[in-house]
This record gives structure tokens, C-alpha cells and sequence, in this order.
């Protein structure tokens, strides 16, 4: 039980017990481009290809889930040869854009996988209470065999730790050919009548596992990867903070999505998490189809004005799809994305020392106006700016402004709180307002990602409110 006057308080103290986040490499606050999924090496490199002919800053694309190697095998580390005969040659291909390749992993081991029989002799996945190997059956019989990228699977138990080892080190040749980072995806999937090589029930083990699973990737990239480590994940608890970075899973593709992501992503922060995103997008929507335009690109203003962006979905989510109204919209919010770095970094430097998230909901920010604590969705990105996401068709949005002075990002108009404000934000702005006291650090414009930058990262304009 944790006890003190604010809110922030708290989270110092939770956090001086379970630790703070470390540094991230800048190329992290970069933008993310993925899709569920890049089919082949030639359709995920002309996608490169496009951003940089556009000059779309890139700095990160994902190889999904079903998108680098055998699905019905899966989780092997091996790359599908029919797809990816030359996994070095198609790496270097991406280094000749300065692109980084971030590849989708889970800890769990199909039944049809050579390999399986081979882990569950050394002991290395998770048990029954009679002793026998746990088979992990996605769907009920007889569907059990419906979608070969959920074959029936053992589980990788984290508390052997030779089994521990023996995970941790199968990523050594991915980062020796040039992976830059892992998206660490499930982890959810104890069930309770199992047990662990440790003597853990399932019930015991279900929520620690999944920092078990990060922590041991974020291991094998400190060990094997280059430059400070991360992993982009899915599931965590306590304590994972120190496994950052985090992303809110598969989203519905709507406005309720959006909403939905954003609560989501303010609670974790106030869990003693600092970074969070979601799928820009939206991962799937009930129709099947791509976004809306409009959609689009409210999310991503909020990807972009969060700790992390990435564009992720089932459908396509590069601009250009999206026509060119918005694309053009969107390339200059990238823009500031990349000019917000320098506050970003702030941001975070902050979060490793006070355990404070970059994305602050409003009783954190503000304890003492209890006015604002019913505005779920609206939040502070970090201490000065605070967001007003647009989340419904047609650009009407209602948000709060606290005590004080605030300044309009966009016409530079002094408002004074607190006040409700209800208006019609154009498709191209969100509501975006500094703190009077506070400044943002604003650095250049990017062309092609955050290698062309220097160390430590330039401010050439600062944003005093």
C-alpha cells in the first residue's frame, strides 16, 4: 500500500520499489510503419521505397505475425525460406534506406513443430498437474486445427533456467543479422491448472509471466542487439517499466477504438508506466475495410502527440491510401513529430527519474481540480502541452481546460481556465495547448529518419508559453 499527497507522489514511491524505466535510443521516438501483414520481402521494401520517395520520415517497419516465417511452425525463430531465402541480403537492403526491421515473436511453441518434442524432453515448457507437457489449444476441438497460425502450442516456462537461456540466445543471430528489435507479442495465456518448473502454480505465474517473456528479450537484445535496448510488447505488470516499450495490442478500427486506447494508455501511465501508443488506425474494423480518411487522421494526431508512434492494422496504413488530403495532413504531423523530439527526450528523462509517464491522465496532472478528473480522454503530453483528442465524425470535441493560462499551439491566443470548451476543430488541428511557465523544445525538420541527426539532438526553436 502506497500512501502520499499526490497522485505523483505515488508512482515515485511504487517506482523506487519496482524501478524506473532506463534510456531509449532516439530512433525509438521515430515513427513505426507496419501492417498485418507485409507478405514478402519486395512488398514491404516498396513500401520503403514509396515513404522515402515522398520524403514520409521512416524509421522502424515491423515483420508482423504470419509475415517472416512458417505459420503452422510457429515459434522456431527461423525465417520461411520460400519468402525469405536471404534474411541478410533483404536486411541490407533496408540498412541501404536506414530503415530498422523489427520482427514479431511469441513464447510459444507448435505441436507440429519438430522442435516441440525436443523442448519438452529438456523440460523447457510449462506442465501439467500430472506432470505431462501443457498443450495450449487456441481454439476448441475440433476447430483446434482452423488457423494454422494458431496451432496447438507449448508454452516456454521462464522459471527453468536453462529454458530461460536457451530463449534468450536463439535471438543472437537475428541481431547478428541486423535486427534492430523484437515486438514480444501474447503472453497472456496461463492457464491455471498448470505448473512451472519452479513449483509455481499457473495461478501464481499468469500475470509474472509475462514480465518474465520481456524481460528475457529485453536481455537478449542487451546482450546481442546494438545501442540501448528495447522491445516492443503487448502484455506486463509490475515492474515493466523497466522493460519498455509498451503498445495497447489490437484496437478496434473506430472512433469507441481510439477512445478506448487512449483510456488505456492513460491508465497504464498511472500503473508506473511511462510509455505507451497505439495501432494508428485501428488494428481491425467490423467491416473489414481500411479506415476512413477522416479516421485516420485523428489517430493519427493522438499517435503522434503520444511516446510512441507507430501505424499499424489489418488493412494498409501507409498515407498515401488514404488520398491526398490526407496525406498531405498527415506528412506535416510526422513533421512535428520529428520536431517534438528534443521535448520528447525531456519527457522521458523525467520518467527514468520520477517513474512519471509522458502521457499524464488529468487526476495525475491536476489533483487538486477535481473538474477535470472526469475528462477521461484529454491528457497532458508530459508538462506542458496538453491534447484534446477528436473522437467522433465531424471534428466536435468538448474538453477542459484547468486553472491558468493556455496557449493555443496553433494561433498562439491566450485562454484562461478553467473553462469547458465545445467547438469544431478543423481536420487538420487538434486542440493543442501549452502551460503558461512551461516551453517545448522544438528540433528540425526530418527528411528521412532520426540517423541524420546529431548527438546530442539540436533545439532550433523553443516554444515558450
Amino acid at each position: 500500500l502506497f500512501a502520499a499527497d499526490t497522485p505523483a507522489e505515488i508512482i515515485a514511491a511504487f517506482t523506487n520499489l519496482t524501478g524506473k524505466t532506463p534510456a531509449l535510443p532516439i530512433w525509438s521516438y521515430g515513427l513505426w510503419m507496419a501492417r498485418a501483414y507485409y507478405r514478402t520481402a519486395d512488398e514491404l521494401l516498396d513500401v520503403v521505397k514509396e515513404m522515402r520517395a515522398r520524403q514520409i520520415p521512416l524509421d522502424v517497419i515491423l515483420l508482423d505475425g504470419r509475415a517472416w516465417h512458417k505459420m503452422e511452425t510457429r515459434f522456431d525463430f527461423s525465417w520461411d525460406p520460400e519468402r525469405y531465402p536471404d534474411p541478410v541480403g533483404f536486411i541490407r537492403k533496408l540498412d541501404a534506406y536506414h530503415v530498422r526491421l523489427c520482427l514479431w515473436e511469441y513464447p510459444y511453441i507448435s505441436t507440429f513443430n519438430p522442435l516441440f518434442n525436443e523442448l519438452a524432453n529438456k523440460g523447457y515448457l510449462l506442465k501439467t498437474v500430472n506432470g505431462q507437457t501443457y498443450i495450449h489449444q487456441w481454439l476448441p476441438e475440433p476447430y483446434e486445427l482452423m488457423l494454422p497460425q494458431l496451432c496447438p502450442s507449448g508454452i516456454i516456462d521462464f522459471t527453468n533456467p536453462d529454458a530461460y537461456a536457451w530463449y534468450r540466445d536463439q535471438h543472437k543471430p537475428l541481431f547478428d543479422m541486423g535486427v534492430a528489435v523484437m515486438k514480444t507479442d501474447f503472453g497472456e495465456a496461463v492457464p491455471e491448472n498448470v505448473v512451472a518448473y519452479n513449483g509455481d502454480s499457473g495461478t501464481r505465474l499468469h500475470n509474472v509471466y509475462s514480465l518474465l517473456y520481456n524481460r528475457c528479450v529485453y536481455e537478449a537484445t542487451q546482450l546481442y542487439g546494438k545501442g540501448q535496448p528495447l522491445v516492443w510488447g503487448r502484455s506486463g505488470w509490475t515492474g515493466s517499466q523497466r522493460y519498455p516499450v509498451q503498445w495497447g495490442g489490437d484496437p478496434q478500427g473506430d472512433w469507441e477504438g481510439l477512445a478506448g486506447s487512449i483510456r488505456g494508455g492513460l491508465s497504464w501511465g498511472m500503473s508506473g508506466v511511462p510509455f505507451h501508443t497505439h495501432d494508428i488506425g485501428g488494428f481491425s474494423s467490423l467491416h473489414g475495410g481500411k479506415p476512413t480518411p477522416e479516421f485516420f487522421i485523428r489517430s493519427t494526431q493522438v499517435g503522434v502527440l503520444s511516446s510512441h508512434t507507430r501505424f499499424h492494422g489489418q488493412s494498409v496504413r501507409e498515407p498515401w491510401e488514404f488520398g491526398a488530403e490526407a496525406e498531405a495532413i498527415v506528412r506535416d504531423w510526422i513533421d512535428l513529430r520529428y520536431r517534438l523530439l528534443p521535448y520528447l527526450e525531456q519527457c522521458a528523462a523525467e520518467a527514468s527519474e520520477t517513474g512519471l509517464p509522458v502521457m499524464r491522465a488529468m487526476p495525475l496532472a491536476f489533483p487538486d481540480e477535481p473538474l477535470a478528473w472526469g475528462f477521461e480522454e484529454q491528457y497532458m503530453l508530459g508538462p506542458a502541452l496538453l491534447v484534446a483528442p477528436v473522437l467522433q465524425s465531424g471534428g466536435r470535441v468538448r474538453f477542459y481546460l484547468p486553472e491558468g493560462a493556455w496557449t493555443d499551439w496553433w494561433t498562439g491566443e491566450v485562454i484562461h481556465g478553467p473553462q469547458l470548451i465545445d467547438t469544431i476543430a478543423p481536420l487538420d488541428v487538434l486542440p493543442l495547448y501549452g502551460r503558461a511557465g512551461e516551453s517545448v523544445p522544438l528540433g528540425p525538420s526530418v527528411r528521412i529518419n532520426t540517423d541524420e541527426l546529431p548527438v546530442p539532438t539540436p533545439v532550433v526553436e523553443v516554444r515558450a508559453f
